[in-house]
């Protein structure tokens, strides 16, 4: 994960990063230790979808998913 923008550096002040392998139907949050979501594949031929959740140090937020981020082979 990479943080751009207003909320980069010190800005931020909480990123959780979670997985969905049903296509966004369930959410598993993955730990994030220094930026780096950290997860195992699904089984070969599952969908996985992203999301990440951002507050920076003056309260802003941001949600951003990305559904059918990748497949796995």
């Amino acid at each position: 994960m990479t943080v751009q923008g207003a909320a980069a550096g010190s800005g931020v002040r909480s990123l959780t990063v979670s997985v969905s392998t049903d296509n966004g139907t369930t959410w598993t949050r993955v730990p994030v230790p220094d930026g780096h979501a950290t997860f195992r594949n699904p089984t070969a031929g599952r969908s996985v979808s992203l999301r990440a959740e951002l507050t920076d140090t003056k309260g802003n937020t941001l949600t951003q998913t990305l559904t059918n981020a990748y497949r796995t082979r």
